[in-house]
């Protein structure tokens, strides 16, 4: 399905929904082909630096409310003390303790998170978050989260090799989630990474990347600087894929400058480079430090990291 038919469908059915008013991000979201509701939900707050997308589970109302429930949250807490792993908390112990709730009422999550220089990455279950870095061909996507399913425990134990886990009849299957009556302690994995100019971040439910392959979602974002755009083709891809699932997808770039890079100039990094010649390891050490106060990018380009 081409971007202009996706634009279509929005401008008739109104089953591609945006979000609006964003700047260095984008969103979007569709049923699919299969599903008569849409059980993902995603929030965006950009001045605040927040990104989230929940994929609720549970069937029809179930799901929705499920997923619901993370993002406001997720809202509360950016509003508040930005404490997110305690949002996510928050929503297990409220959908574990409503009456409404069935067995399998529940939703996976992943959410970023702005500090400065750096982004943190919360996620429960297979809702992923993506790096992608620009080089040749199609750049560098690399995945960041690790999906919290039964397949990906095959994997991970060797039973399997990533080839038989994407046919794998069980690949929907997971192992944590937020609610659900199986999870009464809720587990929240956390991985932290410094911005770079130029990069951007991919935020995702399974209904993309269990339909289109990394190489397909790195040139979309290669050929498309244009984060509304992107998203786009990515909700499109996933259509033509099949659309077996809901949709949804995040696209976040990079503050420009990137935060860690905006105290760097060459001049200080010929005058940092030419002292470190003339210290021992010591010293260099004393010197590693203090750079790390200026930036990630000095500290990097210092010791020969990029």
């Amino acid at each position: 399905m081409s971007e202009a038919k996706v634009r279509e469908e929005s401008r008739h059915s109104g089953t591609v929904q945006r979000a609006s008013g964003a700047r260095r991000s984008a969103g979007a979201t569709h049923p699919g082909y299969k599903r008569e509701q849409n059980e993902d939900a995603y929030w965006a707050d950009e001045q605040r630096g927040v990104w989230v997308v929940a994929d609720g589970l549970g069937g029809h109302q179930a799901g929705e409310i499920a997923s619901k429930t993370v993002v406001e949250e997720i809202q509360r807490s950016a509003a508040t003390d930005r404490h997110y792993e305690r949002a996510l908390q928050r929503a297990h112990a409220l959908l574990l303790g409503d009456e409404h709730t069935a067995a399998n009422m529940g939703s996976t999550a992943v959410v970023v998170a702005e500090d400065g220089a750096y982004f943190h990455i919360y996620w429960v279950g297979d809702s992923r978050a993506y790096y992608w870095s620009p080089g040749a061909g199609s750049g560098q996507l690399k995945q960041l989260t690790n999906d919290h399913s039964y397949v990906q425990m095959l994997v991970d134990s060797g039973a399997i090799n990533s080839q038989e886990a994407a046919q794998h009849p069980n690949r929907h299957v997971i192992t944590r989630c937020i609610g659900g009556s199986t999870n009464p302690r809720l587990e929240i994995d956390r991985v932290s990474s410094p911005w770079y100019a130029g990069h951007r971040l991919l935020l995702c439910s399974d209904g993309l990347s269990a339909e289109v392959e990394p190489e397909q979602i790195a040139a979309i974002l290669a050929e498309n600087s244009d984060n509304r755009r992107a998203a786009d083709l990515l909700v499109a891809a996933a259509l033509d894929a099949g659309g077996k699932d809901n949709i949804t997808v995040q696209v976040v770039d990079a503050p420009d400058p990137a935060p860690g890079a905006q105290k760097w100039t060459s001049r200080t990094g010929k005058a940092l480079h030419a002292s470190a010649r003339g210290l021992g390891s010591r010293g260099r050490l004393l010197l590693a430090a203090c750079a790390v106060g200026t930036g990630t990018a000095l500290a990097a380009w210092l010791f020969g990291i990029i």
